[in-house]
């Protein structure tokens, strides 16, 4: 996992000196153009980090939002993710939803859709459990010899806490990592940030060709509004709830169990498409759970009413 840390690390200080590129209205063109080559500029005359892991800063001012505007919207979930001044008080590094191809590998087939995590943009995902449950799509691909392995690392990215292999039997879909199954994994600290990895390893002795995601999660202490709301609400009614607080993954665990238990209600099927689309990854509204078979037909149920 050595390697595999610092292969991470290198990948970071090549994507934070990019600039991404941006959509603008026509009437802001000028402006958009105008900031992205400040940012190119700024990031080229900037040396990279010898230890960049703790370097990066959440941009407090950035055209680029974290949740995607769609203009009119139905009455649903709404996502509110922490202000980048408390992401910044983590004093962290950015980690990466969507795998990143190696320059060095062969130019064999790539899937429609790579390997990503369900996280917000930020890559900081905010939860109230002390075992949450973290969610990744994998890749329309032969599983044959491929295995999967998640890691868990404190604040500083230097000590594993935990790590374990985990079992790949259904692609093209998403699967669950529930920490509730890790027995030598402690509970997560209230307040304090950790560093997971999750990565497909193609051949365990030589991970050239090895691909990964990793990000943060950090486990808050409940507010007495949130207790509150929480103790009154259904199991339909909780997820909004948990949304409007910034809370991500009891936002999304949450829905996938009512999903799984109500694979044909298409006011959770809208939920879960609005959630994912608000956080830029709607290209995964319609990939089956693979831990509920069922949600299969709750993506026939959608589109037979499209």
């Amino acid at each position: 996992m050595i390697s595999d840390l610092e292969s991470y690390t290198e990948f970071i200080v090549m994507q934070n000196a990019i600039a991404n590129p941006m959509i603008c209205p026509k009437h802001l063109i000028a402006a958009c153009l105008t900031s992205w080559i400040s940012l190119v500029s700024l990031s080229s005359s900037q040396p990279a980090q010898a230890e960049p892991s703790l370097a990066r800063r959440f941009p407090i001012k950035t055209p680029i939002e974290d949740l995607v505007k769609c203009g009119y919207t139905k009455e649903q979930i709404t996502l509110k993710i922490p202000d980048k001044r408390v992401l910044n008080q983590l004093d962290i590094t950015p980690g990466n939803r969507m795998e990143n191809y190696a320059a060095t590998r062969c130019q064999g087939y790539r899937p429609p859709i790579p390997l990503m995590a369900l996280i917000p943009q930020s890559t900081v995902g905010r939860t109230l459990a002390d075992y949450p449950t973290l969610y990744f799509y994998i890749p329309d691909v032969s599983l044959q010899n491929v295995r999967a392995e998640f890691s868990f690392y404190d604040h500083q990215l230097k000590t594993i806490i935990y790590e374990q292999e985990i079992p790949l039997k259904t692609s093209d879909s998403i699967v669950a990592v529930d920490l509730a199954n890790a027995p030598d994994l402690p509970p997560l600290e209230e307040d304090k940030p950790y560093f997971w990895y999750f990565s497909i390893i193609f051949d365990p002795y030589d991970r050239s060709d090895s691909t990964y995601v990793a990000g943060w999660i950090q486990r808050i202490t409940p507010t007495s509004q949130i207790d509150q709301e929480l103790d009154r609400a259904t199991p339909e009614a909780k997820p909004a709830i948990y949304a409007n607080h910034g809370i991500w993954y009891e936002t999304l665990e949450s829905l996938v169990q009512l999903r799984c238990s109500q694979p044909e209600n298409s006011t959770l099927t809208s939920n879960w498409q609005s959630l994912l689309q608000q956080v830029g990854l709607s290209n995964l509204a319609r990939k089956p759970l693979a831990q509920c078979p069922s949600a299969r037909i709750a993506n026939q149920f959608w589109q037979s009413t499209e």
